[in-house]
């Protein structure tokens, strides 16, 4: 019984870890592209073939909260890539969302 609660406890410090170090790549990401942009300046980028992939693994992740602080971060300064994260972010809750569904049909028989 104690080895079963150390597990659940450890277990769930792992899980606080994790979503801590998403959170943190994802805030280092927006600031290091907004630092890039002068004071008062907009770019209108869009994002590359690796902010791509690496937006779409931090929102596969943890969508709302990772598509939040890309888009708010960027959108005075960045407004196409945050249009762009935003979507991405939407995308990801919503095949989380089909595939929670479905798993959670799928393994309720009837």
């Amino acid at each position: 019984m104690v080895d079963l609660v150390l597990k659940i406890i450890i277990h769930k410090e792992m899980a606080q870890i994790f979503w801590l170090v998403v959170l943190i790549v994802t805030i280092v990401m927006m600031i290091k592209a907004k630092s890039k942009i002068v004071e008062g300046q907009q770019l209108a980028d869009s994002l590359s073939g690796g902010e791509k992939i690496i937006i779409w693994i931090l929102c596969l992740l943890n969508p709302i909260l990772s598509g939040a602080i890309f888009y708010y971060g960027w959108k005075k300064k960045l407004p196409v890539k945050a249009k762009q994260a935003n979507t991405i972010s939407l995308w990801a809750a919503l095949l989380e969302l089909i595939l929670g569904v479905s798993i959670f049909f799928l393994s309720n028989p009837k």
